[in-house]
């Protein structure tokens, strides 16, 4: 026991120095640069090297001072990283949000322009009558790519998606858990990077380089984050269509057919449902 706390303890010591101290401590520097250049000498090297050399000067001989400076420097690292990727949480929120933030009068994209519009605009130009069901309906992509798993599921089997699946996921094996995690930790991930991007572009409001390092990693971060949540929401959609037969077996419902009549989802979502 006392073996395996170890292990856990410096894993989870090695997770925390790689995923927020070190970038906190590279964000720091950032700002340190930041606050010796600013927009003027943005990219002037020698007065980078003078603030250093000045730095130096005052650190050197006192050991005390580069102590307490050196504990400051980490405490803040830590502080911004912990904060980094607090505010990933918030994007992950912002991302996978159900409604617009502003009302439809006040909103400042046109309707002409809506994923809404523009799915109509290619499901007419091919001749496709488009499924109501499956058009666009919520603020961002990633939030409809998730809708669309219940969407699509209640179309197929009758039942819901969001009652069935965390059921299935208890019957199913580990192998099939792996993929599934692997897309969501990409995912969660991405929505992290993303958080790291907003203190870059909050310090390049003093600093332009750092401000386009925040934009760098905002578009890597978001384009992670629709290429993992595809995979996860495929994999999910996916996982359902295979096993579906496997938790109305667990559930003690017979299937008549080769598929799932409205009477029999019915019976599956009131048994799921509890009967709500």
């Amino acid at each position: 026991m006392i073996g395996l706390l170890t292990e856990v303890g410096k894993r989870i010591a090695t997770r925390w120095f790689t995923e927020v101290l070190l970038p906190g401590l590279l964000l720091v520097a950032v700002i340190g640069s930041a606050a010796a250049l600013g927009h003027g000498q943005a990219l002037d090297s020698d007065a980078l090297v003078a603030a250093t050399e000045r730095v130096w000067a005052r650190l050197r001989g006192h050991p005390v001072r580069w102590a307490v400076e050196l504990a400051l420097a980490v405490a803040a690292a830590g502080l911004i990283g912990v904060t980094a990727r607090g505010a990933g949480r918030l994007v992950q929120r912002f991302w996978l949000r159900e409604r617009h933030l502003l009302p439809q009068p006040v909103r400042f994209t046109s309707r002409r322009w809506s994923r809404h519009r523009r799915a109509l605009t290619a499901a007419s130009r091919h001749g496709v009558e488009p499924v109501r069901a499956y058009l666009p309906q919520r603020p961002t992509w990633m939030s409809d790519r998730l809708r669309l798993i219940e969407a699509r599921i209640r179309g197929q089997y009758w039942f819901s998606a969001t009652l069935a699946w965390p059921r299935i996921w208890l019957l199913v094996s580990e192998e099939v858990h792996a993929p599934v995690r692997h897309a969501r930790a990409r995912f969660d991930e991405a929505c992290v990077l993303a958080g790291w991007s907003i203190p870059y572009l909050l310090v390049g409001l003093y600093w332009w380089p750092a401000c386009l390092i925040g934009l760098t990693t905002t578009l890597v971060a978001w384009r992670r984050a629709r290429l993992a949540l595809d995979e996860f929401a495929t994999l999910v959609e996916s996982t359902i269509d295979i096993h579906w037969r496997t938790l109305v077996t667990a559930l003690g419902i017979t299937i008549s057919g080769d598929a799932v009549t409205a009477e029999e989802a019915a019976l599956i979502e009131d048994r799921l449902h509890k009967g709500a």
